[in-house]
């Protein structure tokens, strides 16, 4: 009923908002981009055959998710800007002399972090997901960072090692990190890239004192012997097996839900992912909670505090806000918060935070 009867003056406002952060956004983009195309460009001089086109290349393919890294910093400081401007011409403050409440006030411009988070879980992070897996492929081909240890996908866990009989494909349903233990592996001596040789399978394989040791083991079908166990070295300790190559970053929020139970499936550790999707989904929360500050700071206490303060305040407020939400993710990957509250607490208390600064504003 509300957006209906001021459409005009929702529309105008949304719309301001929206190109002060869509023009903050693609400037910080900018910024960004060339930091990493300078890192890159350090990282490659010492290497051949690796020409300006291919760092270019690179650096395009980590734009999506660079992207969805600023977003929320360009919210903040996109509003900052455009409430500055607004607060200059006063035409935010003109709705509060014709009647609005501060809730209504608030209300013309929160379609656009609701707007910017929707996109941001539902379009943004698709994307992000497709290009950071050829992001990753193509960085490894270039910087020739080698293959990834762990891999995991719908049919169990990949798990590549050397050994004193050359290098080991391990195929495995189930993975104790804490044993070191691996459920009716199979392991494969690979011959060439392209071609494996004698295939070894058991009902247990466990790492420990730099080898592996294979219960019930047969060789291309066959027991090996009486006790049907082998002895195979590896250079791998019992701490690499909860590493794996699918970084919760390369996976979009619909496939992350798979991907989990395929983690806890095989046994691998799933807390960063879950939280990973935590905040993901908390995103148009903190996006509409850094909004409402902005506005609250701008045009209540701070109402004449000079831009260059303010945007200082935006800055730090950035930082406070980026620790927060590091420490809340490092408290839950260490499994001393649950899950879903250090996914979601961080957003909580932004959208908290600003919504109580609105409400100690008797009018905007």
């Amino acid at each position: 009923m509300f957006f209906k009867k001021n459409i005009i003056i929702v529309k105008y406002f949304s719309i301001k908002l929206l190109k002060f952060i869509l023009s903050t956004w693609l400037i910080l983009i900018g910024i960004i981009s060339v930091i990493d195309f300078s890192d890159l460009y350090s990282k490659a001089r010492d290497k051949e055959n690796i020409g300006i086109g291919n760092l270019i290349i690179i650096t395009m393919e980590n734009l999506p998710a660079r992207a969805d890294e600023l977003l929320l910093y360009a919210v903040l400081f996109g509003s900052v800007f455009c409430f500055l401007e607004l607060r200059k011409s006063q035409e935010f403050i003109s709705l509060g002399l014709n009647g609005f409440s501060i809730w209504q006030s608030f209300t013309t411009i929160v379609l656009v972090p609701v707007f910017l988070g929707i996109m941001s879980i539902f379009f943004l992070n698709p994307i992000t997901a497709i290009t950071q897996k050829i992001y990753e492929v193509h960085n490894e081909q270039i910087f020739k960072s080698g293959k990834k240890l762990l891999t995991i996908s719908t049919d169990g866990l990949w798990l590549r090692d050397k050994s004193n009989i050359g290098t080991i494909l391990i195929q495995g349903k189930y993975l104790d990190t804490n044993l070191g233990k691996i459920k009716r592996p199979i392991f494969f001596l690979q011959i060439s890239s392209e071609e494996l040789g004698t295939r070894i399978d058991a009902d247990w394989a466990q790492l420990t004192d730099g080898e592996w040791i294979l219960e019930n083991a047969k060789i291309n079908g066959q027991n090996f012997n009486a006790n049907k166990t082998i002895n195979i070295k590896s250079n791998l300790i019992i701490n690499d097996l909860i590493l794996n190559s699918s970084k919760p970053n390369s996976l979009s929020i619909f496939e992350l839900f798979s991907f989990i139970k395929t983690l806890d499936k095989t046994g691998i550790p799933s807390i960063r992912h879950r939280i990973y999707l935590h905040n993901i989904l908390s995103k148009p929360l903190a996006f509409i909670g850094i909004t409402a500050l902005a506005a609250a700071l701008i045009f209540g206490w701070f109402s004449r505090t000079p831009p260059t303060k303010m945007t200082i305040y935006a800055l730090s407020g950035g930082f406070f806000y980026f620790f927060i939400q590091r420490l809340f993710t490092a408290l839950g990957t260490s499994e001393q918060m649950p899950v879903i509250v250090s996914g979601w607490l961080p957003s909580i208390i932004l959208f908290g935070t600003g919504l109580f600064f609105l409400a100690l504003n008797e009018e905007i």
